[in-house]
């Protein structure tokens, strides 16, 4: 199975020459075009900034949540201000911020009980916000926001868009080994772990995709 690698652009430290004296120059921060986007989209939809919203929105994900502003103002953008508000406040709690392959990433937020993921498709040289996805993707456990003693594993199902093609499974924003059995048009992806998890809450986040569409997933729980 293909592994995610870390969506960040690697800077080079570069040398400064200033007359015969050579310095080094202060190294940066590494870019990270996932939270850069996000942190742009939860700023519109707590700005109430459709448009905005909406300039960062995929071309396939506007013609599927709009496919005018106005339409997309209306009908999808108050419940995204709903979805959003959590992570408003404060710095954004990126939880999972990762490129899978050269057309999509993944991006998710936590902050107490409340979280939530979205692929990042490529347009262009942009990444852009991926929404209205037909593949869905539902938890087999543990239960979203739920408390309890569960079994050592974390899995979903993924239905839509073919049952071939890219799954990973997060947990507390490490990647974990996740295995697939699929058939045409689901998949099911699951990880188990060797060991108890510490008392408290914890975040879940899965991302599949396959034949061009794909889906992400967040959610928290207490062991």
């Amino acid at each position: 199975m293909p592994r995610a690698v870390p969506v960040v652009v690697l800077v080079t430290l570069l040398l400064a020459a200033c007359g015969a004296d050579d310095k080094q120059a202060t190294p940066t921060t590494p870019a990270d075009p996932g939270r850069e986007v996000m942190e742009a989209f939860v700023a519109a939809a707590a700005g109430d900034d459709a448009e905005t919203a909406w300039e960062l929105l995929s071309e396939p994900s506007q013609k599927r949540v709009g496919p005018t502003l106005e339409e997309f103002q209306e009908n999808e953008f108050p419940e995204l201000q709903r979805t959003l508000a959590p992570f408003a406040e404060g710095s954004l709690p990126v939880e999972v911020s990762e490129k899978i392959d050269e057309e999509f990433g993944v991006v998710a937020l936590s902050r107490g009980r409340d979280a939530y993921a979205t692929p990042l498709r490529l347009d262009g040289d942009a990444w852009r916000v991926e929404l209205g996805s037909p593949v869905r993707i539902d938890v087999l456990g543990p239960p979203p926001n739920s408390r309890g003693e569960f079994a050592k594993q974390i899995g979903v199902e993924k239905h839509g868009a073919g049952g071939a093609g890219i799954a990973v499974l997060y947990l507390d924003g490490v990647t974990l080994d996740a295995e697939t059995f699929s058939d045409a048009d689901s998949a099911t992806i699951f990880a188990n772990f060797e060991t108890a998890l510490e008392p408290g809450r914890h975040t879940a986040v899965a991302f599949t995709s396959a034949a061009g569409e794909a889906a992400a997933r967040a959610w928290t729980f207490v062991p």
